[in-house]
């Protein structure tokens, strides 16, 4: 499979001339991510460019459903040691993502977050919170929390594999952007023994913030080895079915709520 069109077309919400735009209604996803170190051998653009490729996959199996242009840089200040890293801070991707989504359901859409980038998750928790507190009904998820099971089926060890720049990220890129993945930077072996454990499908109700740096000098977690496109082409399907799933449950369940 070649690389998702990321060029401006009907699938795109500001494609449409804003007279257009006022008659419209619907489900909007906003691509959230970041712009990071991914190790050595993956670029910094993983995170959003995977979350943009998901959210046009969705709408590309439901028209109705369209997308917002990404915000494109996330929370990212624990991976700051790292060069091309370039972080808002949280109070700042708060306000982005709110400004966003309320001007969205001003023109009556549903917006709905589908997110790209760990870092972001407690940050668009509180922004959901804030915008509901001022009477907006929004959402968000990650798309990889949606396909645990998936990777766990997928992938050699996915509990052992995937944190950052890992098994499952290197995999999806290799599948959609192969151009972009350096194949011989792939480091070999896993993560560092550290605690409370980094992985991306760890159980621990702990965490503590700190820097990538600290936890391995390749800025990795998990086990990028293990990445093969066709593996990549799999979870590629799997991220697109649960965030279709996800949208329309939230689309018929809270959009005219």
């Amino acid at each position: 499979m070649s690389s998702p069109l990321f060029a401006p077309g009907p699938g795109r919400l500001a494609w449409s001339p804003s007279p257009e735009l006022g008659k419209a209604r619907g489900a909007v996803l906003v691509p959230t991510g970041a712009v990071e170190q991914h190790g050595p051998h993956l670029a910094t653009g993983v995170d959003i460019w995977l979350a943009t490729a998901v959210a046009l996959g969705v709408s590309g199996r439901d028209p109705s459903i369209r997308v917002a242009e990404p915000i494109s840089y996330g929370s990212s200040a624990h991976h700051l040691a790292f060069p091309g890293t370039i972080s808002l801070r949280p109070s700042t991707f708060i306000a982005i993502v709110v400004d966003v989504c309320r001007s969205l359901a001003r023109d009556g859409f549903f917006p709905i977050v589908l997110n790209g980038h760990g870092g972001n998750r407690g940050a668009l928790q509180v922004a959901v919170s804030e915008l509901g507190a001022d009477g907006v009904r929004s959402a968000a998820f990650s798309y990889f929390d949606l396909i645990r099971e998936d990777a766990a089926a997928i992938l050699p060890d996915a509990d052992q594999g995937c944190g950052h720049a890992c098994a499952l990220e290197t995999s999806l890129m290799l599948h959609l952007f192969p151009g972009s993945a350096r194949a011989e930077a792939i480091p070999a072996g896993g993560t560092p023994s550290c605690w409370p454990d980094p992985h991306l499908y760890s159980p621990s109700p702990i965490t503590v913030w700190r820097g990538f740096e600290e936890i391995n000098p390749t800025g990795v977690i998990g086990r990028p080895s293990d990445a093969t496109a066709e593996a990549g082409a799999k979870l590629y399907e799997a991220a697109v079915t649960r965030s279709l799933e996800a949208v329309l449950r939230l689309r018929d369940g809270f959009a005219a709520a």
